[in-house]
């Protein structure tokens, strides 16, 4: 049987991506977000209690607790990543401008585009729409997180009309995730990887060489398919 080319696309999308399970293994860097705390180890049980506290920071670090839970694989349902979102949703229509919010929603729909690949294109403006609110009003979460996610998303994306893929885009939100956090590893190998799909590979392999020098640099980074195509290039250069 033939498959229908929406469907090819949004297969090769989830390939791109890296979003098997091998990605599970990736290191996640816990992150300080003015008392929540991003990529901290909890329970299902842990963010359901947090889901009722009446506190912001509360209904943030369920949100937060969801997406580690979901990232780990500790918790492989987009039924589960849909649910998270629910709480967040009701939380940012009280709160519209918490910039963590935003990008805790983007996350949680992404993983949700994951897991339900079905759904996964139409969820694409969600993401965006949900990182670049992030990107407005707290660039810095994550360590650059929602401009990470922005690069990534433009980067792996079908291009227009089927999606929102873009280069010029992608290299413009990786340069600014760089630049809020120039230190952290994945935001170089981010733009390394663009940059080497632009044809600038002298640039790419300058980058890359900086992120393996980075205290936040782990060799499991590399393995991820983008960026094993970039230690070949870079490799092949020296």
């Amino acid at each position: 049987m033939r498959l229908p080319l929406r469907t090819v696309l949004l297969l090769l999308l989830l390939v791109c991506c890296g979003c098997s399970a091998a990605r599970y293994d990736l290191p996640l860097f816990e992150y300080n977000a003015g008392g929540v705390v991003l990529w901290k180890p909890c329970s299902r049980a842990q963010a359901e209690v947090l889901a009722t506290g009446k506190n912001d920071s509360d209904i943030l670090q369920s949100a937060a607790c969801s997406a580690w839970l979901l990232e780990s694989g500790t918790v492989k349902s987009a039924d589960y990543a849909k649910q998270s979102q629910a709480v967040l949703r009701q939380f940012l229509q009280k709160k519209p401008d918490s910039g963590l919010g935003h990008y805790l929603l983007a996350y949680l729909v992404a993983k949700e585009a994951q897991l339900a690949p079905v759904k996964g294109l139409d969820l694409v403006p969600v993401m965006e729409q949900e990182a670049l609110l992030a990107s407005k009003l707290a660039p810095e979460v994550d360590f650059g997180g929602p401009d990470r996610m922005l690069g990534e998303l433009y980067l792996k994306a079908p291009s227009a009309p089927i999606s929102v893929g873009s280069l010029d885009k992608a290299l413009e939100y990786y340069e600014k995730a760089v630049k809020v956090a120039p230190d952290f590893a994945m935001n170089r190998l981010g733009l390394a990887t663009a940059l080497l799909e632009d044809d600038e590979q002298e640039k790419a392999c300058a980058e890359y060489k900086t992120a393996i020098s980075s205290k936040s640099y782990h060799e499991k980074l590399l393995k991820v398919d983008a960026c094993e195509k970039l230690v070949k290039a870079c490799s092949a250069k020296k």
